[in-house]
């Protein structure tokens, strides 16, 4: 049985609120039917693609939101993530070793496709994996 898609909108691009969206996520990516692992993946690239949202779409001054949806379409499971901001250039991480900087590696390491698409009215994160 199919789920019914996720959709959660406005959601503020604040820790607390992304913690809880991802647990969400998951509960829902589980339903679907999708094995641990699997949904181990699609959770943590979808993650990563909210954490950016967070560190790049919004300036302090702005309150910035997100929007999530998630379906099962024949042979593959997609999550979209929306933001509504405009992208800002990561600030450089002056360790030898950083942390920071992976994150889109990590979206297309973790799920079958990764597109990313950004312009006046934010950026569209588009990321499915083959079922």
């Amino acid at each position: 049985m199919t789920p019914e898609p996720y959709r959660c909108h406005g959601v503020p691009a604040s820790p607390d609120a992304l913690r809880r969206l991802r647990h969400d996520l998951m509960a829902w990516v589980l339903a679907a039917g999708v094995d641990a692992d699997r949904a181990g993946d699609i959770v943590l690239a979808s993650y990563e693609a909210l954490a950016n949202v967070a560190d790049h779409a919004y300036d302090n001054a702005e309150p910035g939101v997100v929007d999530v949806d998630a379906a099962v379409r024949p042979g593959r499971l997609e999550v979209v993530i929306t933001d509504h901001g405009r992208w800002r250039t990561p600030v450089p991480d002056p360790r030898p070793v950083s942390l920071r900087g992976r994150g889109l590696l990590l979206l297309r390491a973790s799920a079958d496709r990764a597109d990313i698409a950004s312009g006046e009215q934010g950026t569209v994160v588009t990321l499915t994996w083959d079922l």
